[in-house]
């Protein structure tokens, strides 16, 4: 078995939600995939993941998402992608009776050791009635299909070496991503400006744009493909962390709840519609103290 450890903000959602990402990837790729978390240096919190093999998972993993391509997938001819990905159509593939462009699930296809592989993806598109987040949802236009590509645009320029040892603090410049990373949103209520205005405003305005975080957010879309957090009501969930070697199937449980046999973190996250109809932005992250 192959051991990886990256640093993670537990207090970062989608820091968390990339690192079953990384297992559920890892899980694909190399199999026997277990993951926790080490919070023993509070200041310098681990993920530790070990997977078949002796190949490194995070490397793996990363090397898979620089190659991926994105393939749309869809019930009938009829329904495409919105912005030019490219669709596929499978018979059954949708959960709702009358789905919509934006609405389509998708997988991530690559090849990975001379063998061809798929992640899927599409949380947003199940029907299932579990709690999803509401974060891929249209801003300024950009479908999920344009998100997807500008994260992978800008992932295959990343230096695979460097990212290895600390992936999701690895800074881009991109266009739209999901605001599952609460870094590379600003709230113009409590930033004082807004970007989006600075930049679209008169002409020679200025192109100022909040740092964002691809691989975070890619692999934390893939991450909630097969998990959920806790939902408590319309503005509020709960994510957990934990500390025993959990294979991915409990991983994606432990997310939500407590299993019972393992020390465990929970964390309340504020979510709000800062504009009405639009994205919703990650406003607050407390820790749920237990005694």
């Amino acid at each position: 078995m192959a051991q990886a450890s990256i640093p993670v903000d537990l207090f970062n959602p989608g820091q968390v939600f990339a690192c079953l990402g990384f297992l559920e990837a890892a899980e694909v790729l190399l199999g026997d995939v277990r993951g926790r978390f080490d919070w023993t240096n509070d200041a310098a919190s681990r993920f530790e993941l070990c997977a078949r093999g002796t190949a490194h998972p995070v490397r793996e993993a990363l090397a898979f998402l620089q190659v991926a391509n994105v393939k749309w997938l869809s019930p009938n001819p009829q329904l495409r992608e919105r912005d030019g990905g490219e669709t596929e159509i499978v018979a059954g593939i949708s959960a709702s009776a009358e789905p919509k462009s934006p609405d389509l699930p998708g997988v991530l296809r690559g090849r990975h050791n001379a063998l061809e592989h798929e992640l899927a993806f599409g949380f947003w598109a199940d029907g299932s009635g579990r709690f999803a987040t509401t974060f891929k949802k249209s801003t300024n236009g950009a479908s999920s299909h344009v998100r997807l590509s500008n994260g992978l645009s800008a992932i295959r320029k990343m230096d695979l070496e460097l990212a290895v040892s600390d992936p999701l603090n690895q800074v881009a410049r991109t266009e739209s991503l999901f605001r599952l990373d609460p870094r590379g949103v600003v709230d113009p209520i409590h930033g004082g400006f807004s970007p989006d205005s600075l930049r679209k405003g008169a002409k020679g305005g200025l192109d100022m744009r909040v740092a964002t975080y691809p691989l975070c957010e890619v692999l934390a879309v893939l991450g909630l493909e097969h998990a959920r957090p806790e939902r408590i009501d319309s503005n509020h969930f709960a994510y957990s962390v934990w500390d025993h070697w959990l294979p991915v199937t409990l991983a994606r449980a432990a997310i939500g709840a407590s299993l019972g046999f393992s020390r465990v973190r929970r964390f309340v996250v504020e979510h709000m519609e800062v504009k009405s109809g639009g994205d919703r932005k990650i406003t607050q992250v407390t820790e749920e103290v237990t005694a």
